[in-house]
């Protein structure tokens, strides 16, 4: 089976344990959105399933274990944004996404598809006309665009996002959620998290949802996403409204067209 499976997923760090036995799937063809609270674990787990954390139990990439990967192998078939990244040093928003394809390459190897990739990633984030400029001069949306774009351009099998719009303008947020379902249409394996639940009712397939480290609830957004399961995670009442969801021409988009239940906290 393609996708991310877990199993007895337990994980932390410093001595405290954050992630305790969490056993699910993220499936391929899909945007699964992970959702709770402050300090639920959300970004715990994207960190150890990206391979920064160590664990005990069981993580599987397209039925392989995570564990038997190499670092290569992980590289060419995961791609991680993470929510802090280090940005300090002068390289070029050109040669930060160009550092995406460095799993793609050897001393025996060419990267026949590298320039293709990082062009398009380029045009995916809208950073063209911002390849020569150094990390220090952006703005911190210009930076999270230019980390996204570098995952683009490593053309992975799995997205790992967390809070990947959170510093984005509203446009270059619909951009990147447009191409995270592009993604999953092809039979990528998308995940990110995220506060803000309507961005899971409105792009999400899936839903995890996080609660003191645990996973809460599970499933096909609309089946997930009820008003009950939202306060017994949040502590607060939710209410449901609808609308009409399209895009800028008034057309609903075919992949996530037509009513949207949308929640508010009351």
């Amino acid at each position: 089976m393609k996708g991310i499976s877990v199993s007895s997923l337990t994980a932390g760090y410093g001595g405290r344990t954050i992630l305790r036995d969490i056993s699910g799937v993220l499936p391929a063809g899909a945007v699964t959105f992970i959702l709770g609270p402050n300090g639920s674990g959300k970004s715990t787990l994207l960190r150890t399933l990206g391979g920064a954390l160590p664990f005990r139990g069981r993580i599987r990439f397209s039925e392989r274990d995570a564990a038997s990967l190499s670092p290569r192998e992980r590289g060419r078939m995961v791609g991680v944004v993470t929510q802090s990244p280090s940005l300090n040093f002068p390289f070029t928003v050109g040669e930060v996404i160009t550092m995406g394809r460095l799993p793609h390459r050897s001393f025996l190897e060419r990267d026949e598809g590298g320039k293709k990739a990082v062009s398009r990633a380029c045009k995916e984030m809208e950073l063209e006309e911002l390849r020569d400029r150094t990390l220090p001069s952006l703005s911190g949306g210009e930076r999270q665009r230019t980390m996204i774009a570098q995952v683009i351009a490593q053309e992975p099998e799995i997205f790992l996002l967390d809070e990947p719009s959170s510093a984005l303008d509203p446009n270059h947020a619909l951009k990147l959620f447009r191409f995270l379902e592009r993604m999953a249409a092809e039979g990528k394996t998308v995940a990110a998290s995220a506060h803000d639940i309507n961005l899971a009712a409105e792009f999400g397939s899936f839903v995890w949802i996080m609660k003191e480290g645990r996973l809460a609830a599970a499933g096909k957004t609309g089946d997930v996403l009820k008003g009950d399961v939202l306060s017994s995670v949040y502590g607060s009442t939710f209410v449901p409204y609808r609308r009409e969801w399209t895009d800028f021409s008034g057309t609903p988009p075919a992949c996530n067209g037509g009513e949207k239940i949308l929640w508010r906290a009351v």
